[in-house]
């Protein structure tokens, strides 16, 4: 253990989807821990079907206990921790009062404002895409603030300030509340361009009396540990907090995705394909967003293929109900590869596509094979690669309406919590028709969060650590027998799925 002490250790915390995970690790390598608490979300008995929130003083509890089990696994110790990092989910919301008390806590999946966001489109949809490129507005921040001010006016009467949910983790860590730029452009909040704080739109939409939290970039040190903070978290009083970013940015740098030109795939519970830009480029179709990198004076266009991990979940629980998820979903991989490319036949749509962000909704899916199944019944393994085959299709769809900026990308640094699965790297790989690089852990997030810690302390150079990220990639180039075989999957899942399009649910 004296030998793991030698080089500096970060502490990272990231506020996810479905789990709030604390590290414990170095800039470069493995964590030496990662603890996960579930995250608990209710539906508000006064809001609409749509809307999800969560308990502000739960959700600490949980990053306390995540933070004091990783020191416990890591066996180190709360002076060992140089810094600590937050990242989170890019649409969860935090709203406060004049007294900085929470009185609205959302994740990604609160869409209580979609009519509000109506509105905003109407009113300010173009100046919304140009300033944040970000849309549609029930996806930002002021869709949500909409809603309080029409349904809860005594509630929005009392707010003052709105920031994303890292920067509310920073907050309780440390009394003072940033805007992360680029967290901030993921919910409208900031302006892409600059990171500046988005105030003038509110003007537009009709709410100027919010005042924005001051915009900080990636990298920047927040302030340090209150002893209250320290003390939920067993850390060190005055440990530094460092802002970095939003969890997909993040994971691009623990990808070591950092030059203008390259991409780098997501695929955790969703998924999404990101190239790094040296200038915002923006989709005028509105179909793809425009982001900030964490790189600085660097930008990102994506597309965003929907719920990956939550749709294979489903799948699993479903073929296999009554069994534990994670064991199941380890035979299943085992055993769908051992089935042949084109799953038997069956081909799957349940979700993962390419979302159009201007037009966000509910479409038609489901799961075609061969009739009558007393001839050739569909087995789970070959359920198993259909779904996997679908995923990685999705991706390709993405990576292709991507590269209509810069061309095509000639090789992909690919993470998340998707690729633990064998037999989906190798279709992937199959798939995009080239050389591929694996992160070796999945946790992208938390290897990039751990990467920023070290820079915002001055411990490493950015670029440098994004550049040796890139080298713990696990490489992996394609059986060129599959390439062809599964460019015609491809082409043929494409077709049927413009034609289920036309099926109206």
């Amino acid at each position: 253990m004296a030998a793991r002490k030698t080089k500096p250790l970060y502490m990272a915390v990231d506020f996810g989807t479905s789990h709030i995970r604390a590290s414990v690790g170095h800039a470069i390598g493995k964590p030496l821990a990662t603890v996960r608490i579930p995250v608990k979300y209710k539906q508000p008995a006064d809001g609409p079907d749509t809307a999800v929130e969560f308990s502000p003083a739960e959700a600490w509890a949980a990053v306390g206990t995540a933070s004091k089990r990783a020191l416990r696994e890591a066996e180190v110790t709360a002076e060992d921790i140089r810094a600590v990092s937050v990242t989170s989910q890019r649409l969860g919301l935090v709203m406060y009062d004049h007294g900085g008390k929470e009185i609205y806590a959302g994740p990604n999946r609160d869409l209580r404002g979609v009519f509000q966001g109506g509105e905003i489109d109407a009113d300010a949809g173009n100046m919304l895409w140009q300033m944040t490129g970000h849309g549609p507005g029930m996806l930002t921040a002021w869709s949500r603030i909409m809603w309080l001010k029409q349904e809860k006016p005594e509630q929005f009467e009392k707010m003052r300030t709105v920031s994303g949910l890292a920067d509310w983790l920073a907050f309780r860590m440390t009394g003072i509340l940033l805007m992360e730029s680029a967290l901030a452009c993921e919910s409208g909040l900031g302006l892409v361009a600059t990171g500046a704080p988005a105030t003038g739109l509110a003007g537009y939409i009709g709410l100027d009396d919010i005042d924005l939290p001051q915009t900080c970039q990636a990298g920047t040190t927040v302030g340090k540990m209150v002893t209250l903070a320290a003390r939920a978290m067993g850390l060190a009083p005055g440990t530094p907090v460092i802002a970095a970013g939003p969890d997909s940015q993040v994971g691009l740098l623990g990808l070591g995705v950092h030059k203008p030109g390259t991409s780098g795939v997501i695929a955790g519970w969703s998924t999404v394909v990101q190239r790094a830009t040296e200038i915002p480029l923006f989709d005028d179709t509105h179909a793809m967003w425009t982001g900030r990198h964490v790189i600085p004076d660097t930008w990102t266009v994506e597309g965003n293929a929907g719920e990956m991990g939550g749709s294979y979940e489903w799948l699993v629980n479903m073929i296999c109900a009554g069994e534990d998820t994670v064991k199941a979903m380890e035979r299943l991989d085992r055993q769908a590869a051992n089935v042949d490319p084109g799953a038997n036949g069956a081909a799957f749509y349940l979700g993962p596509s390419f979302t159009h962000m201007s037009a966000v909704g509910m479409r038609s899916g489901g799961m075609l094979f061969p009739v009558p199944l007393s001839f050739e019944p569909l087995d789970r393994a070959s359920m198993a690669r259909a779904a996997l085959e679908n995923f990685a299709f999705a991706v390709r769809y993405n990576a292709e309406r991507v590269a209509m900026f810069g061309g095509p990308a000639k090789q992909f640094a690919i993470g998340g919590g998707m690729t633990r699965s064998k037999t989906f790297r190798d279709i992937l790989t199959a798939v995009l028709g080239g050389v591929a690089g694996f992160s070796r852990t999945g946790e992208t997030t938390t290897l990039g969060a751990l990467s920023m810690a070290a820079s915002g302390m001055d411990d490493a150079d950015l670029v440098d650590l994004a550049a040796r990220r890139g080298n713990e990639l696990r490489m992996q180039t394609l059986e060129e027998s599959h390439r062809h075989e599964y460019d015609d999957l491809y082409h043929a899942w494409r077709a049927r799925e413009r034609q289920l399009m036309d099926i109206e649910l």
